[in-house]
């Protein structure tokens, strides 16, 4: 399979900008169109999500889903597909009101600035399903004067005790742009802050290589990047069970994230 990402603006239905970025998984036997998730943002605020699935069979892993939690409460462990656990104090991770109209219910993950504390959102897989190609989705917003946001990739279990639990990771600096792994190398791209956007990875992962592709889009966010994953945590990669949004110290700030999704091929 291989993604295909095309973006295009119009003008929506009530005056404003509709950016339309559609995501299609792609057969490369026939060519034939198998999946397209489409993502509407509305200036005016509406954002609706589309996915449509045909014959690219998929299995969802882990699906976000806070609309059934109050706001200001902690994410319910249970979510639409597999758990989601919640560290750091409280109030550092908890269910918000949408910050564009009509989007459902988010997650708002928080760090005022209090040193050796993380805040973070971890969700875990329904199953532990090893090598093959798994995609991440979700929408973010990331308002002014907020610190580096961070996404993680996880095993579930310590899968060598001279080994972290984490394999690839995703900083969202304060100059709008995209790191990975630490490495000042590997910025790319571009996010803008209050206003929501798309990140996805595609991970290929099998016993000779890792990789990892990350899209930006939507909403003045663009920029691609791949990147292979170090052969020392490929073991862990291997082991690929849950997903994390954080905010550390000294980060300081907040963002906001829904629709989180974790998919896997399964042809």
């Amino acid at each position: 399979m291989k993604l295909d990402t095309v973006t295009s603006n119009a003008a929506g239905a009530w005056g404003g900008v509709l950016a339309i970025t559609t995501l299609t998984c792609r057969a490369q036997a026939n060519g034939a169109n198998s999946l397209a998730l489409s993502v509407r943002m509305l200036s005016c605020g509406l954002l609706a999500v589309l996915i449509l699935f045909t014959s690219c069979a998929r299995e969802t892993l882990f699906k976000s889903n806070f609309d059934q939690t109050p706001v200001g409460q902690p994410p319910s462990h249970a979510q639409a597909v597999g758990t989601a656990n919640v560290d750091g104090p409280a109030g550092s991770v908890v269910v918000v009101a949408p910050p564009v109209t009509a989007s459902g219910k988010w997650v708002q993950i928080s760090q005022p600035g209090e040193p050796q504390f993380v805040a973070s959102l971890q969700g875990i897989l329904a199953q532990v399903r090893g090598d093959g190609t798994y995609t991440f989705s979700t929408i973010l917003f990331i308002p002014s004067g907020s610190g580096p946001a961070t996404i993680r990739f996880e095993s579930q279990e310590v899968v060598s005790p001279d080994l972290p639990t984490v394999f690839l990771h995703l900083d969202f600096m304060p100059d709008n742009r995209v790191r990975i792994d630490d490495d000042p190398g590997t910025l790319f791209g571009t996010f803008p802050r209050d206003q929501v956007f798309i990140v996805q990875v595609t991970l290929n992962i099998n016993a000779s290589a890792a990789t990892a592709h990350t899209v930006l889009s939507g909403a003045g966010a663009s920029g691609q990047a791949d990147y292979t994953i170090i052969s020392a945590l490929r073991p862990v990669a291997r082991q690929f069970g849950a997903i994390r949004l954080m905010m550390g110290f000294p980060s300081t700030g907040r963002f906001d994230a829904t629709t989180i999704v974790v998919t896997r091929n399964t042809e």
